[in-house]
């Protein structure tokens, strides 16, 4: 069950959990994170998710539930001014400290559910900006705000930038992280969440606490349990 973050006449933000999908279909048998958003707020017409977050990946999703809201979300999108920013594992950590990554997205024709930066269909422009917050061996805390919003956009840059998301087999991530101690430290999933979503047109910034799978991988790999906030005081 997904926590309920933020509810007012024209939005609703629920923090997604792993393991579910944000709209059908599904195949991992539970419902789609929409299905909470109709039961949370059943008479309203709309449930129209802004973001459609992978099954492996936390984090918040803004639900527009007004034909307003949603010509609001469709104007900022057109515009690249749907801000949010996620924070992420990779490894290795990427060579500079901060940059942008520009290289456009395409359809991957050996499997058309997946998205990449060579050779594809369908090659659209897209932008992501990075800032390595922390390092611990290995292991950066990354934090990414995508300018445009294209399917994998994060995962398949990531990868393109030889920084792949721990966790990410799909786009060249490891799911084991060997230490330089020799220990080896593990995980299940895709090391990424959505973080922060700014409400269109408005100045509300709604956050999903870091979750616990990501914060124990990250504390274990040696890090920093405060770096995110730090980053929020600094």
């Amino acid at each position: 069950m997904s926590e309920l973050l933020y509810r007012d006449g024209s939005w609703l933000a629920l923090d997604k959990p792993v393991g579910i999908v944000t709209t059908p279909p599904t195949t991992r048998g539970g419902r789609p994170l929409v299905d909470e958003a109709r039961a949370l707020a059943p008479t309203v017409k709309y449930h129209h998710p802004l973001s459609r977050l992978d099954a492996d990946v936390s984090g918040v999703v803004l639900f527009a539930l007004t034909h307003d809201a949603i010509e609001r979300a469709n104007a900022a999108t057109a515009q690249n001014a749907y801000h949010r920013r996620y924070v992420g594992l990779v490894a290795p950590a990427p060579t500079e400290a901060k940059g942008v990554w520009t290289w456009p997205v395409a359809v991957d024709r050996k499997d058309r559910t997946r998205r990449t930066t060579g050779p594809g269909d369908d090659p659209q422009a897209a932008e992501t900006r990075f800032e390595v917050l922390a390092r611990a061996g290995d292991v950066a805390f990354v934090v990414f705000t995508p300018v445009t919003g294209r399917t994998h956009q994060i995962r398949v840059h990531a990868k393109a930038a030889g920084a792949p998301l721990v966790g990410d087999v799909g786009y060249g991530g490891a799911r084991r992280v060997t230490l330089d101690d020799g220990s080896v430290v593990s995980t299940a999933r895709t090391m990424l969440h959505a973080w922060r979503v700014r409400v269109p047109g408005a100045r509300r910034v709604i956050e999903a606490p870091l979750p616990a799978d990501l914060a124990a991988v990250w504390a274990q790999c040696g890090g920093d349990p405060d770096v995110l906030k730090r980053h929020v005081e600094a």
